[in-house]
Order: structure tokens, then sequence, then C-alpha cells
């Protein structure tokens, strides 16, 4: 949703993709930690290869990785694909490998409440948005205080940005990547992929079998909640420079309304 991506072939026969940043991602991404962060995940295996990285422009060349499976809301449910999944994800988590910057939810969200033109822009898709930026600030600071822990994360974990290829997954595009807690990118992943508590559990029991879904599940839906938030102003922002993405924002913001109420029932 961020970029223009392009396969191209060279005389030679080798294939590679070009990405072509979009609107407002100069404001709202460091390229220079992108490039850092997708250069090193590159050499440990966790990335496919980049070629060329220009972190003035944003633009980007990686190899094209032939015989690769490209996942979606429907195959992403496949056990072995969350198996694999599982497995590497928590070797990225449980890797020494250090990213130089921090992702935060609430310092990004109040970065990118800095770049909207409107702010009107930002109250109009929920009656409800004062009550859920109230929630969003309690919410960052419990997470903030109990999940201290880094480590190097993806931050964007839709299906569409993982390949597998011959059963080794790989993890693309780490625009937002950077130092945070695991259970962001794995809260995330459910979401993303609309994971149901069935495959969620097996794939907890796979990534680290200490963890039990139903004590974590509250926390869970607290970093839901403030994903949620966190990309429907993102999206906001987009919509202001002349890039929609139909319901996005009003589905991101609608559910984190869900999120609250569900939350606040079972408090």
């Amino acid at each position: 949703m961020t970029n223009s991506n392009y396969l191209i072939s060279t005389i030679l026969e080798d294939k590679y993709v070009v990405r072509i940043p979009g609107e407002m991602t100069h404001s709202m991404i460091s390229r220079k930690n992108e490039k850092l962060n997708s250069l090193l995940m590159s050499e440990h295996g966790f990335n496919v290869d980049t070629t060329y990285f220009n972190e003035n422009t944003g633009i980007k060349i990686t190899k094209f990785l032939e015989n690769s499976i490209s996942l979606n809301h429907h195959n992403i449910n496949n056990k072995n694909h969350l198996e694999i999944i599982a497995k590497k994800l928590y070797k990225l988590h449980n890797s020494k490998l250090k990213f130089n910057n921090e992702f935060n939810t609430s310092s990004t969200f109040n970065n990118y409440l800095k770049l909207l033109k409107d702010p009107n822009n930002f109250y109009k898709f929920n009656k409800n948005i004062e009550e859920i930026c109230h929630f969003f600030d309690k919410v960052c600071c419990y997470l903030d205080q109990k999940y201290e822990r880094k480590s190097p994360c993806h931050n964007d974990l839709v299906p569409e940005n993982i390949l597998i290829r011959k059963n080794t997954p790989f993890f693309i595009d780490w625009e937002y990547s950077g130092m945070n807690h695991p259970l962001f990118d794995i809260s995330a992943f459910f979401l993303e992929s609309n994971l149901s508590q069935k495959n969620q559990k097996f794939f907890l029991q796979v990534y680290d079998e200490k963890i039990d879904l139903h004590k974590t599940q509250k926390d869970i839906l607290y970093f839901q909640f403030s994903q949620d938030v966190l990309w429907f102003l993102w999206t906001i922002i987009k919509q202001e420079n002349n890039e929609f993405f139909n319901n996005y924002a009003a589905n991101r913001i609608n559910r984190a309304y869900k999120f609250l109420k569900t939350i606040k029932r079972e408090l």
C-alpha cells in the first residue's frame, strides 16, 4: 500500500523487483534506518537479497525470489506455512542482531499527527474518536511499561510481506522495522492474517510453547487496538496526499473501537 513495485528483467534474464516510494513516505519513514535494517536482514537470511538501496530517494532493488510463494489471506492459514513462519520469527526475535532504531507506537503516532494537514480529517471517521485516543494513550503507556524487552522486529507483518521458497520463509519490506517487543509482531501477524483462535494457539505453540494464548490474549488485543489506531492515522495522512484506500481508514478505526469495547468489557 505504501509503494509501487515493478518486476524487471535484465538482458541476462536475471529478475529484480524495483520499489518506487509512494507519496509522503519520505516524511513517514526513515529510509536510512530501512536501508541498514534491510541489508542486515538480507545478510542473515531473513530478507531477500537487497542489491541496491538509495536512502535519499527510497528507491530499492531486490533480487526476485524465483519459485517462491507469495502469501495472502487465503493461503496463510496453511499449517505448514504457519509452522515455518513461527520458527523463523522466533529465530529473528531471539537473535543477537540489533537495529539502530526503535519502533514505538506512541512516538510514531505523535510524529504522524504532526503531518496532518487538517485535524478534522482525523475526527470525522468515528464519533468516539476522543474516547479512542484517550484509551490509546493508556494502552501505550501500559504496554511500554510491561514490555521493556526489545528485539529486532518487522512491525508490518501482513501476509503479503512474507514469501516462501523451498519451505523457507522470507520477510520483505522492512520500512517500519526497528527494535520492539516481539508480541507486537505476533499480534500484528494474527490481526493482519485474520487467524482463528485455533491457528493462533498453534502458532504460539510452535513459536514458544511457554506462551499461553489465554493468558496473553488481553495484551494481544491491546497491541492490536494500538496498531489499528496507528495505521488509521497513517491512512488519513496518505489520503490527504491523494492516495486512497477505499474504506481502509474507517474499517481500522471502527475495529479499534470494537477492541476498546471488548477490552473494557473483560476488565
